[in-house]
């Protein structure tokens, strides 16, 4: 309950326009830019998954736009300092009544979603990466937990809309090439 009126409350004040502070300065590469991108499996539908970020509450939070408008689809992502759990954390909320919520992990090249997905009959633990690779793309895996084992749910790879790079390099600024995971975002 906490999370949701967090979340109506940070809808309703705004405070865009700042960039993100302490932990969340990770996220900064990822601000700016709106992205396009679809499932790379040949039999998933032609769809557009769109993203966009934005810090907002004077950089105490980066809110994470998703959003595929051939489904009516949306979803947020608030990223945040969890003083309780001492890291950054996300909680999402998605138009089909799926909400989830976990920790970040940073990789070399992005960052990861590590948590459980609350669906309406079902608990699923996933992690979920966001890398931008050296050609400018971002790369969007997600693997659920069964067992000791993860399991590949899906590969979408955006690009920058034209719009936001034409003359700038921002999609790459600030993020190398790889996936390894290196940490946890805690407070040291």
């Amino acid at each position: 309950m906490a999370i949701a009126l967090t979340v109506a409350w940070t809808l309703a004040v705004g405070g865009a326009g700042h960039e993100p502070i302490g932990p969340l300065a990770v996220l900064a590469p990822f601000l700016g830019t709106s992205w396009v991108g679809r499932f790379t499996s040949t039999s998933a539908p032609p769809f557009d998954h769109r993203i966009e970020t934005q810090s907002i509450l004077s950089g105490q939070v980066v809110r994470w736009s998703r959003s595929i408008d051939e489904l009516g689809f949306s979803m947020g992502t608030f990223f945040y300092w969890d003083r309780e759990i001492d890291a950054v954390a996300f909680a999402q909320l998605a138009s089909d009544g799926i909400h989830a919520k976990g920790v970040v992990e940073i990789t070399a090249a992005g960052f990861a979603l590590v948590g459980v997905a609350l669906q309406p009959t079902v608990m699923l633990s996933f992690r979920q990466t966001f890398d931008i690779l050296e050609d400018g793309t971002l790369e969007d895996r997600c693997f659920r937990r069964a067992g000791d084992a993860w399991l590949p749910e899906h590969v979408i790879v955006h690009r920058p809309e034209p719009s936001d790079c034409a003359g700038t390099d921002r999609p790459v600024a600030g993020v190398g090439g790889g996936g390894q995971t290196t940490a946890i975002v805690r407070k040291t």
